[in-house]
């Protein structure tokens, strides 16, 4: 039964998509339904209650036509002499008519109902489904995949399959079902008049035809880029406003808003104006049955010698012309809204199409030095290798930075290390094994990362501080903040570490968010550690209390820095100069400094810059 009913929704999702050309006339090859189908769940039960129902309710409101047709046909028949009337008949019709249309809404009410539970249930699922898979995903996918992008596919796109389910399905159900009943009613009553009737129906439809095909659904995807072309333009622009105003700009200087948001006008008014002619063609063809249909009549009613049942004929066609002309525009509009929520579901099945990270490793490594051996990285075939053949030896226990200019690969060999992405070439090794071999439970426990923006989530202080150890009493807690240098922080908290982040204007500086960052990873006293810029946004004295806090954090560990900061380097036991996707020089600061190379020059540039002012230049007199 399930199979059956399933051939049914496929089936009934091509009328869904059968109006939906792009350029060439060719019909879209992706059912998206099919997918949506897979997530329902047991909702494909309420689904096919959903169409089945929404047919019912065509049927149901042309039934009324029907007591139309027999009310009409006993005044006509008895207009000589209205006594004879059969008022009862009359009363009786109109109280059919009456259920038959509270009947049709009621029943297609009942059908938005099921679509409606399965569309929230089935978006309810894709959401889950969504979030679970991004979560196996490698952590480097969220460097090429910003979180307001991520955001709008979890939120926007699986929500786009709601109109889809809980509108467009019962639409295009009657839709499709409209027209059967529809042609089975007119030609019981009149063969020819059907005919006149069905002649702009079919010249509308090919003329919705030839729209599409003249480009609408690529006008969609355009419009669709372009629309979020100009949104990000919008808000890089705001962004600046403060830097115009200061300087006495005004809109127009700021180029790439005004080209996106100028071409986004041209695009959309020129697109509005191609389309003029064919779409008052086609509004023109659904609405002119009467061009068509009266000259019939007439020659029927010259035929028959003026027969009463041509003009019953004739009235309950003149009745039912709305009704064509309602279902070839509820296709019209289903066929553009299925565009543009397929373009949403082909943005989700890109991200499901993204490999799930594997961990199908056991094992567990004694010791915690590190080797890089002939590691190649690239982040697509298309692109340019990021690293090239490094191969290097990290002690346990020992201390060794990355500079180089950005670009270098040095965050790269920090992400490779975490397994944030994964080789290309070659392999890298913690303690003997291979960090493809360690599983995901084993490579986070002896790990902990320091981003360059660490983030905190709206919970209480304690519950940021404890993320990757939840069981910590509240003792090693404040132990661990005072550690990292945070009990300036926990002087001015309301609720000190009860106090909830983002709550009641409890916010902190970039610099404090790093110190509850370095909190969080000494609780979890991993045997080793990554800096990635730990200090680039601090000012001064938060830079020097985070310095202090890493004393802490580094002690007895596997430190793996990366730094623009020359003087937070020195102290290396080993210090690596990237440049363009290999190691250029290699040593301690003293040997590195000897050399006289890269790496001193990088040193004499930071000094110059730290001991640079503002001031005026002193001139002589002479």
């Amino acid at each position: 039964m399930t199979n059956i009913l399933k051939i049914y929704i496929i089936r009934l999702s091509k009328g869904l998509v059968i109006t939906n050309f792009g350029s060439g006339g060719k019909c879209m090859q992706k059912n998206h339904l099919n997918l949506l189908f897979k997530e329902m769940g047991a909702f494909k039960v309420t689904m096919v209650l959903s169409i089945i129902v929404a047919a019912i309710s065509s049927y149901v409101s042309l039934k009324a036509f029907e007591y139309i047709y027999k009310a009409s046909e006993e005044v006509i028949l008895h207009i000589s002499d209205v006594s004879q009337i059969n008022t009862e008949l009359i009363k009786n019709a109109g109280t059919h008519i009456l259920f038959c249309v509270s009947g049709a809404y009621g029943l297609y009410g009942i059908a938005l109902l099921f679509s409606h539970i399965t569309a929230f249930n089935t978006a309810a699922i894709l959401k889950r489904k969504l979030l679970k898979h991004i979560g196996t995903v490698h952590l480097g996918f969220f460097d090429a995949h910003p979180s307001g992008e991520l955001r709008k596919l979890i939120e926007k796109n699986t929500d786009a399959t709601e109109t889809l389910i809980a509108h467009q399905i019962p639409n295009t159900a009657q839709s499709i079902a409209l027209p059967v009943f529809l042609g089975i009613y007119m030609f019981r009553y009149n063969f020819w008049m059907s005919l006149a009737c069905i002649i702009p129906v079919i010249v509308g439809f090919i003329l919705m035809m030839s729209i599409m095909m003249s480009g609408g659904s690529d006008f969609v995807h355009t419009y669709q880029k372009a629309s979020a072309d100009m949104s990000a333009a919008c808000v890089e622009y705001v962004r600046g406003i403060p830097v115009m105003k200061t300087f006495g700009q005004t809109a127009d200087s700021f180029k790439r808003y005004k080209v996106a948001v100028d071409g986004f006008t041209d695009y959309v008014l020129k697109f509005a104006m191609s389309m003029m002619n064919a779409d008052s063609s086609y509004n023109t063809a659904i609405n002119s049955t009467f061009i068509t249909l009266i000259p019939v009549g007439l020659l029927l009613f010259k035929k028959s010698s003026g027969s009463t049942d041509v003009i019953l004929d004739f009235i309950f066609f003149a009745s039912m012309i709305p009704v064509a002309v309602t279902i070839l525009k509820r296709i019209m509009s289903n066929s553009s809204e299925t565009i543009i929520v397929d373009e949403a579901m082909e943005a989700l099945e890109k991200i499901f199409n993204e490999e799930s990270q594997e961990f199908r490793g056991d094992m567990v490594p004694s010791t915690y030095d590190i080797s890089l051996k002939n590691v190649s990285f690239r982040y697509s075939e298309d692109t340019k290798w990021v690293l090239e053949n490094v191969s290097l030896e990290i002690p346990a226990k020992s201390n060794v930075a990355f500079v180089g200019m950005s670009g270098s690969g040095k965050s790269t060999i920090a992400n490779l290390i975490g397994r944030f992405w994964e080789v290309n070439e070659g392999s890298i090794e913690i303690g003997g094994c291979k960090v493809s071999d360690i599983p995901k439970k084993g490579l986070d426990e002896i790990m902990s990362v320091v981003f360059q923006e660490s983030t905190l989530l709206k919970k209480t202080l304690a519950e940021n501080v404890a993320l990757y150890k939840p069981d910590a009493s509240r003792e090693e807690i404040l132990n661990v903040l005072h550690y990292a240098q945070c009990d300036d922080i926990l002087e001015r908290l309301p609720d000190g570490i009860d106090t909830v982040y983002g709550s009641k204007g409890t916010y902190f500086s970039g610099g404090e968010i790093q110190r509850i960052a370095i909190a969080r990873a000494i609780l979890k006293d991993a045997p080793i550690v990554i800096l990635d810029e730990a200090t680039a946004f601090a000012d001064a004295e938060n830079e020097y209390l985070i310095r202090k806090a890493l004393e802490k954090l580094l002690a007895d560990k596997t430190v793996i820095m990366i730094a623009h900061r020359m003087q937070t380097v020195r102290n290396a036991d080993i210090i690596c100069v990237m440049q363009e996707g290999k190691i250029i020089e290699k040593g301690n600061n003293d040997e590195l400094m000897t050399l006289n190379g890269s790496y001193k020059n990088m040193v004499d540039e930071y000094d110059k810059a730290i001991k640079w002012r503002i001031g005026r230049k002193e001139v002589s007199n002479a």
